[in-house]
């Protein structure tokens, strides 16, 4: 306080010190801006006495090179610079490395950086205080989600190989949707780029992000869109932590497992998401969930967007290597066409030809005589066996056999018409016979035949009674009758014959 308290007093007292002349009748002469700088300087100095004071805060913005730039802040959102210089580093050997949400107590003196108009902490000795709230909440998080999986590589869709579109998720005035511009008008002009412009910090950020992830997932490949990029610029981790809620999170991974049950189902290919949020140093819950990280929104865009230039420089050494090879294959062309005309057989064929002719004219002759040979002999074997056969010719056996079988015939014939003959003689001689002793001719001579009532020949007279109905055959018609009486003793009778 007593240093504040000395920039006041020298704020309304005598100011021609610091200058190069008297003031005038309005006043004391202003001070120049070093001037100012320089009390603002001496005024920090006299804090505490000029002794080291030690801030405990929370990091935010770190940058980690040969010197650590950082920015401590607290609960209440005040922020402070802070210059951690590598000669000082290398005396402080303890000193942890700075890192996004650590909780640090830094050591060291307040300066005035008049060029950069900011008020910075220089410091000499740095050592961790733990881990501030948001941090914690982060790595809870982080812990939560990895443990059901939706950090599993195995989950994440894989870039397209030439994109030639892409949507971009983030603010319309930011400086992440004209560096994803410009990256991708340099690289690739013909690229298409469709902005959906979303809050990116902010209370109302989370709802609007997650909901717009879901709709940029069901929409793109609809419109022919390959890819979505959901990005935004650097800032403090209070700044990013829309992309540290479990709800953008959801929505970046159930997005995606509804766009692969919808292709399962016969729907389009699922559409990746790229996520770079803030700068190389910031890591957020979105970036684990998505299905590629980039540090940078201009790195995002130069992994998704072809390289024209790169491209240009494959095909102009493709078409080298191409011409190259070619001019080779027709270089060799031309020494084997070389080569063949100076050959012999291309210079004299004939002296090669002339040599296998004759041998193929001897080949000719000896095939000749030997086929000569060759049918001779089966011709004589075949000569010999048609007069064999002529001795023994089926046709002449043929009609011998012809003859037998006529001469044969003609007596079968006259053997059956006798035979015949004489069984009809015979049948005839039965047949008179028959009728001889038939019981029609009985019937001629007068006699009778006695059926009882079931038609049956009645052959004794005890098998009627009296009253029974008989029928009477007789040579012409039947004669029915009533039997009045049996004599029983003339049936006992003995024939007389």
């Amino acid at each position: 306080m007593r240093g504040l308290q000395s920039l006041h007093d020298d704020a309304n007292g005598d100011r021609d010190e610091p200058g190069t002349g008297a003031g005038t009748d309005d006043g004391p002469r202003p001070w120049t801006v070093s001037e100012a700088c320089d009390r603002v300087n001496r005024a920090l100095a006299e804090i505490e006495s000029g002794r080291e004071i030690r801030v405990e805060g929370e990091v935010g913005t770190c940058s980690i090179r040969d010197h650590w730039y950082f920015t401590l802040r607290d609960e209440r959102g005040a922020t402070l610079p802070c210059s951690f210089f590598s000669q000082r580093r290398r005396g402080d050997r303890g000193a942890p490395t700075p890192s996004l949400g650590m909780r640090v107590v830094a050591t060291g003196r307040l300066e005035y950086w008049a060029k950069g108009g900011k008020t910075s902490l220089i410091v000499s000795r740095l050592r961790e205080a733990g881990l501030g709230d948001l941090h914690q909440r982060f790595e809870r998080l982080k812990a939560d989600l990895e443990a059901r999986g939706w950090f599993d590589p195995g989950r994440r869709l894989p870039l397209p190989t030439f994109a030639t579109s892409a949507i971009v998720l983030t603010s319309g005035s930011g400086a992440a949707r004209r560096d994803v511009e410009e990256t991708a008008r340099r690289r690739w002009p013909g690229f298409r780029l469709h902005l959906t412009s979303i809050p990116v910090q902010g209370d109302v950020a989370v709802p609007r992000i997650a909901e717009a992830i879901r709709r940029a997932r069901r929409l793109a490949p609809r419109l022919g869109i390959e890819a979505i990029i959901l990005t935004r610029g650097g800032g403090s981790l209070e700044d990013l932590w829309g992309f540290n809620e479990e709800a953008v999170a959801a929505a970046i991974v159930e997005s995606r497992d509804e766009a692969i049950a919808r292709h399962a189902r016969g729907g389009p290919a699922p559409v990746p998401l790229i996520a770079a949020i803030g700068h190389e140093t910031d890591v957020s819950i979105a970036e684990f969930c998505a299905d590629h990280r980039a540090s940078t929104p201009t790195q995002a865009a130069m992994v998704l967007v072809p390289d024209a230039d790169e491209h240009r420089d494959v095909l102009d050494a493709r078409d080298g290597r191409l011409r190259l090879l070619v001019d080779r294959t027709c270089e060799r062309a031309h020494r084997r066409i070389d080569a063949a005309a100076r050959h012999e057989i291309i210079r004299r064929p004939a002296r090669l030809v002339d040599p296998h002719r004759r041998r193929l004219d001897d080949l000719a002759g000896r095939l000749a005589r030997s086929v000569a040979v060759a049918v001779d002999r089966p011709t004589r074997r075949v000569e010999t066996a048609a007069g064999r056969l002529a001795a023994v010719s089926p046709a002449n056996r043929l009609e011998r056999a012809i003859q037998t079988t006529d001469v044969a015939a003609g007596r079968l014939e006259r053997a059956l018409a006798r035979r015949l003959e004489r069984r009809r003689d015979r049948l005839e001689a039965l047949e008179a016979r028959l009728r001889g002793i038939g019981p029609d001719s009985v019937l001629e001579r007068g006699f009778a035949i006695v059926l009882d009532a079931a038609g049956r020949a009645v052959r004794d007279a005890s098998a009627l009674s009296a009253g029974d109905a008989v029928t009477a055959r007789l040579a012409r018609g039947r004669v029915t009758a009533t039997v009045t009486g049996v004599d029983r003793d003339a049936a006992d009778e003995p024939r007389s014959h």
